[in-house]
Formats: structure tokens, sequence, C-alpha cells
């Protein structure tokens, strides 16, 4: 806001480039792509072109996502033609004002404050759920990895809920996440659901990996069964996080690269993050591990049981 426009090109790309490089932010920004998918960003730009500052969204998670996607136009603009690119001037002009460096805070103001705004709520809150995810992974398998798995040997028929909840404590520790284990839905009990009575419903299911009697298609079965129950409660965002106890890595597929940790696979209008975890705790130290073959898991065995 305080930038000359000649220089707010220039600003705007150092802020972009910090942005993807934040894994909070880099998360706000994955879960708040899905409120809103069809946004037509080429519309917009080209209104604003024509001087016509005009939203098409209808939700705070749309309007930041139409933000940061002409944050990077301007970025991208800035990065081609430097100071003599024509994206500064066209969003200074489509605010009404003469003035160009008038113009240019202007729309600082209307236009880009409020992306901010959404994410300082976000991350102050800690409402991300990649980003506490994040968190959850790096904690057992930096920390507590062998506790989990002692008590996993103890009864291991029934051991997958040992790590649900200690997913589910860690989702309300850290995230504020009331989550409810095993509640009823039509089409059967998910793992952990958070905030049921709200708009705002985490679907989340827990599965173990063993490559074995828990292999590709009991992660297939886990993986459609969570699609259903994004369904159940109308959400469009699911989560199926694997406790990977098989010793080999898992290499996940995913749809698209977004800057995000996790990669995740669309299915009738649900988009599951697949997230990782590697739950077996290590024989020897990684300098004296040997090559290990990793399982492919490709979308087709998510999708299709049959398949596997």
């Amino acid at each position: 806001m305080t930038q000359d426009y000649g220089l707010a090109g220039h600003e705007t790309r150092l802020v972009v480039e910090w942005v993807k490089k934040q894994p909070a932010l880099r998360a706000a920004i994955a879960e708040a792509e899905q409120v809103e998918p069809d946004i037509d960003f080429a519309s917009f730009l080209s209104g604003l072109n024509n001087r016509d500052l005009a939203w098409p969204t209808s939700t705070e998670e749309g309007r930041a996502v139409l933000v940061w996607r002409l944050m990077q136009h301007i970025a991208d603009d800035d990065a081609k033609h430097g100071s003599n690119g024509r994206a500064v001037p066209h969003m200074a002009f489509a605010t009404g004002e003469r003035n160009l460096n008038d113009g240019w805070r202007k729309f600082v103001e209307v236009a880009l404050a409020p992306f901010f705004d959404y994410l300082s709520e976000r991350v102050g809150e800690e409402s991300s759920v990649l980003y506490v995810l994040e968190r959850y992974v790096r904690r057992v398998e930096w920390f507590d990895r062998e506790e989990l798995y002692a008590r996993f040997q103890q009864d291991t028929r029934n051991g997958e809920e040992v790590y649900n909840l200690d997913l589910q404590r860690f989702l309300y520790l850290e995230g504020n996440y009331v989550t409810h284990a095993k509640p009823r839905s039509a089409s059967g009990e998910a793992d952990i659901i958070g905030e049921v009575d709200s708009d705002d419903a985490l679907i989340c299911d827990g599965k173990i990996f063993d490559a074995g009697s828990r292999s590709k298609g009991y992660l297939a079965k886990g993986y459609n069964q969570i699609v259903q129950y994004a369904q159940d409660y109308q959400k469009s965002v699911a989560y199926l996080v694997v406790f990977n106890i098989s010793g080999r890595p898992l290499q996940f597929p995913t749809d698209e690269s977004k800057g995000v940790s996790f990669p995740y696979v669309d299915m009738s209008g649900v988009r599951v993050y697949l997230v990782g975890v590697r739950a077996l705790p290590p024989k020897a130290t990684a300098s004296k591990l040997g090559k290990a073959t990793p399982v492919v898991v490709t979308t087709e065995d998510l999708i299709n049981p049959d398949v596997s």
C-alpha cells in the first residue's frame, strides 16, 4: 500500500514468493480453493482490465482464492516486463482513480487487503487442517513411533484404533477440532468426524498399511468410504491418514501439484488428501538402511478396489 505504482509489481512478486514458502498459508489457500472450485478468473481479470471491479464470488474463501490468483498474475507480469508491465496500471485504473499512485493504494485496500485478513484469521485460529496434519506427521515420525507401535502390537487386530485415537487427540489439542469417534452416517462409521453439528465438519479417516493383509485394497476401501462420508455431510474435502507400518515407502498419486505438502485425488466432487505417516520404528540409522522398494499406489488402485 505504501509503494508507488512503479514498484508495486515488484513488491507484489516478493509477497507471492514469500507466501509460497509458508506451509500454513499454502494449506489455507489450498483448502479455500475447494469452496468455490469453478471461479472464472479470466472473466474477472477481463473486467478489471475494462475498469470494472466486480466480485464474481459469494464466499470469503472464494474471494481469497481470486485475489491470490490476481497477485500471481501481477507477479508474473512483473517477472516478464518489470516496471513496464501493464497489470498494475490496469488494477489502479479499475478503482476509478485517475492518479496511478492513488489508484494502486485504493486497489490494495479494497481488493488485496481482504486476502491477508482471511489468512490472518485462518492461521491465527490454527484452523488449517493440512497444516495441523503436517505437524502431526512430524510429531509421530520424530518422537512417538516407538510408543504407538508398541501399543499397536499389544492388539494388532484392533490396533488401528490406537493410531486413530492419537490422531483425534492431536487434532483437538493442536487444531482445536472437537472430533467425535465413530459417528454414524448414511455410509457407515467414519473413524473421525469433527464438528459434525457445524457447517465445517472435518472428515478424517485413519487406515493402517502393512503391505500384507492391509495393503492397496485396504486403502482403496478406506478411500471410497471417506468419499461417501464426505458426500453424506455435503463436504468437498476429506483427509485419509495412512499409518505405514510396512517398512517400505509409499508413493501416492496426485491429480495436480498445488504446492501443498500432501498429494490428493479428486472423485465425485470430493478432494481426498492422502497423508502418509511412517509409523514403523526404524531398526537402524538412515545411513545404514538399504535401498527400499517403494509401494506405488495409483489413482486406479484407489478408485477401483476390484483392481487391487
